[in-house]
């Protein structure tokens, strides 16, 4: 970051680069309904706000933080569409469902394990959602991000033990959840 504040803009591609994937997944588990435009959006604030960066917490922190309020404003907004069904056709009436369209595309050689596979992976994403928001934020920040527990508090702005403590009831929540899948 300091490279690029010093003038040298390539430099803002090497962080696009080794931060966009893991900032888009976090985008993803944090429910954001379009997580490429999370990322794109967390980035034009870099670029904007890049002065203000003062290095006083890693990069990394600066990013999440900027990304983590981009979700919760979007969560805030989403609250009042409403979501289409997964069987409503998605343009018109002759297209696939969105349910058609998400469906997993994985081969199938052992058929039985695609669909314990895909049972988890449907099973893991309810129980998620079904996680209180600060729950899911610190696991989802920890468990994808690979983020320190230290860091997570500095981007919730929540001291570590309670993140520590997040952390723990929703690693309970998720083992009781996914009981009959383990």
């Amino acid at each position: 970051m300091s490279r690029y504040q010093a003038g040298e803009v390539q430099a803002l591609g090497v962080l696009y680069d080794r931060y966009a994937r893991r900032l888009q997944a976090f985008a993803w588990k944090q429910g954001a309904r379009r997580p490429e435009d999370v990322v794109q959006d967390a980035f034009m604030r870099v670029v904007r706000n890049g002065s203000s960066f003062k290095g006083r917490a890693k990069f990394k922190t600066w990013l999440f933080s900027i990304a983590r309020n981009l979700c919760i404003d979007a969560s805030r907004r989403d609250k009042f569409r409403i979501m289409p069904s997964l069987d409503q056709p998605v343009r018109d009436p002759d297209s696939p469902t969105l349910g058609d369209r998400i469906a997993d595309k994985a081969p199938t050689g052992d058929a039985s394990r695609g669909a314990e596979a895909s049972e988890f992976r449907v099973a893991l994403q309810a129980a998620l959602a079904a996680l209180p928001e600060e729950q899911r934020e610190v696991f989802v920040l920890r468990q994808s991000s690979g983020m320190a527990f230290a860091e997570i508090a500095e981007v919730t702005g929540c001291k570590e033990n309670t993140v520590k403590s997040r952390m723990r009831y929703a690693l309970q929540s998720l083992r009781a959840a996914l009981a009959d899948h383990i």
